[in-house]
């Protein structure tokens, strides 16, 4: 039996290193630290990582929901006769909403230069990444909801989040026992519902694919679409980016972010494990202001 009194959170420094046999940490990690290593020296952002950062934030952070977000202020504009579907007016998603999200995204990057420490910096640009893509998820959910809700009223779109929420907490339980099985190195088989999540977040893209494909083949060949099968792949598109996010986040991100949690708690062990020196793992001005952690080496 389980010790139910068991938490990821509270796993010992030993027990952690059994994350590191993650598979979906180690998919997570590649090519990230292979690009991210390349613009760090020693921890410190080079010149052109920074340049690099910053044509980031315009062209895609910025550029990218700025033209998501220029498209829902369109529809509140166009003539409803030059529009294939008819769409919520006002637009749900606005300009005000638009600057705020953009303020609290630069607020989150002011706030998160509190952690310097080159061993937890990968994982602050990670976080930046993540939540610029959270900031894309929700125009874009605020867009589908301005183009559904004239067909499947508010009823319809509630009945979408509660299948999303379900889902997400799907997700969320069969990564979590995953991980508990794992890291504290116990062994039970998945449940069906650990097995219906997997199962969703690994053939969910595929429906996307067969979708669009088709979508695809009826206009290349001539073949009128009507409004309700054009409706139904916006929908499809829709609910299956969501899910694929939601994984994306569950089974990806979660593992590699706990991963950066148990370095913030255990920082001198890992510090030694990876046979790292004081001044890489904690950066020439923490060094400086705590010589005694010379002691350590």
């Amino acid at each position: 039996m389980r010790d139910m009194s068991k938490s990821i959170f509270y796993a010992s420094f030993e027990e952690s290193l059994n994350l590191l046999d993650d598979v979906s940490l180690q998919f997570a990690k590649k090519d990230y630290y292979e690009h991210l290593g390349k613009g760090l020296n020693n921890g410190k952002p080079s010149i052109g990582f920074r340049i690099k950062s910053i044509l980031f934030s315009i062209l895609f952070v910025f550029g990218g929901n700025f033209l998501l977000a220029l498209f829902a202020f369109s529809l509140s504009d166009a003539d409803p006769k030059d529009l294939t579907l008819p769409v919520h007016k006002p637009s749900l998603l606005t300009p005000e909403l638009f600057l705020i999200c953009c303020f609290i995204w630069l607020s989150l990057v002011l706030i998160g230069k509190i952690f310097r420490k080159p061993f937890i910096r990968p994982y602050r640009y990670r976080f930046h990444i993540v939540t610029c893509l959270i900031w894309f998820c929700i125009e874009f959910n605020l867009l589908g909801i301005t183009v559904a809700l004239p067909t499947l009223k508010p009823l319809g779109i509630y009945f979408i989040y509660f299948l999303l929420l379900i889902i997400g907490l799907l997700f969320i339980r069969s990564e979590k026992r995953s991980l508990t099985n794992r890291i504290f190195g116990e062994k039970s088989g998945d449940t069906i519902l650990d097995r219906v999540a997997r199962n969703i977040a690994l053939y969910g893209s595929g429906l996307l694919g067969i979708a669009v494909i088709i979508k695809g083949v009826l206009s290349f060949s001539g073949v009128a679409i009507s409004q309700n099968l054009t409706l139904l792949a916006l929908l499809l598109t829709w609910i299956v980016l969501d899910i694929g996010f939601l994984a994306m986040l569950a089974f990806m991100e979660f593992p590699f972010f706990l991963e950066g949690y148990y370095k913030w708690k255990y920082p001198e062990e890992y510090r030694e494990w990876e046979g790292k020196t004081v001044e890489e793992w904690y950066g020439k001005k923490y060094f400086k202001k705590h010589k005694e952690l010379l002691k350590n080496e």
